[in-house]
C-alpha cells in the first residue's frame, strides 16, 4: 500500500487494509514510496517482484527500459 501523502490517516488506513486484506491471510506492504507521497517512484504493473519481509525490502526484478 502506498504512503498516504504528508502521512496523514496512515495508521486508519493501514486498520482498513489490515481488516479487509488480513482475513485473507495475504501479506501487506505499508507505507511505500509510489503514487502521491514523497520521494515517489514507479511501481510497474506486472513486473516480476520479490518482497523480502525478513529484511524489508522490495525488489523489482526485471529491466524497466523498454
Amino acid at each position: 500500500m502506498g504512503k498516504p501523502q504528508d502521512e496523514i490517516y496512515y495508521d486508519e488506513y493501514k486498520d482498513v487494509f489490515t481488516n479487509i486484506i488480513g482475513k485473507h491471510d495475504k501479506p501487506i506492504v505499508f507505507n511505500m514510496n509510489f503514487g502521491h507521497a514523497q520521494p515517489k517512484f514507479i511501481l510497474p504493473y506486472d513486473a516480476e517482484t520479490t518482497i523480502d519481509c525478513d529484511n524489508c525490502t522490495v525488489t523489482i526484478n526485471e529491466p524497466l527500459v523498454l
